[in-house]
């Protein structure tokens, strides 16, 4: 699990449902239901659209400053707020390591019991 100061001013990747990217963020803080809040977004065109145009909320955001690289899902959401839109992304479930795609491998046949 990732302590919520390890969050805090690093350069994460959003990535849609499909795990294709949307944009990247600086990530602002961690709050204490879990969401992270999104600070300087590249392209929030893009995550407009996802979010309004599409009715789309589910994410992936990658944290490439921890080792290995941390790919957590949540739940996108934003406001508007004293005149600025903001992003956040509540993580469903404690931060984990999700491995590489390729890291999946069948069970060898018969290896059931």
């Amino acid at each position: 699990m990732v302590r919520s100061s390890a969050i805090e001013s690093q350069v994460v990747r959003v990535l849609d449902s499909d795990g294709t990217p949307l944009t990247t963020a600086m990530t602002r803080a961690m709050g204490a239901d879990g969401a992270v809040i999104l600070a300087e977004v590249e392209d929030p065109g893009v995550l407009l659209d996802y979010y309004f145009g599409r009715g789309e909320r589910l994410v992936a955001m990658e944290l490439p400053d921890q080792i290995p690289t941390l790919t957590v899902e949540g739940s996108l959401e934003t406001w508007w707020i004293a005149g600025a839109r903001q992003w956040q992304i509540y993580v469903d479930r404690p931060l984990v390591t999700l491995g590489p795609v390729e890291s999946a491998q069948p069970e060898p046949a018969g290896s059931r019991g």
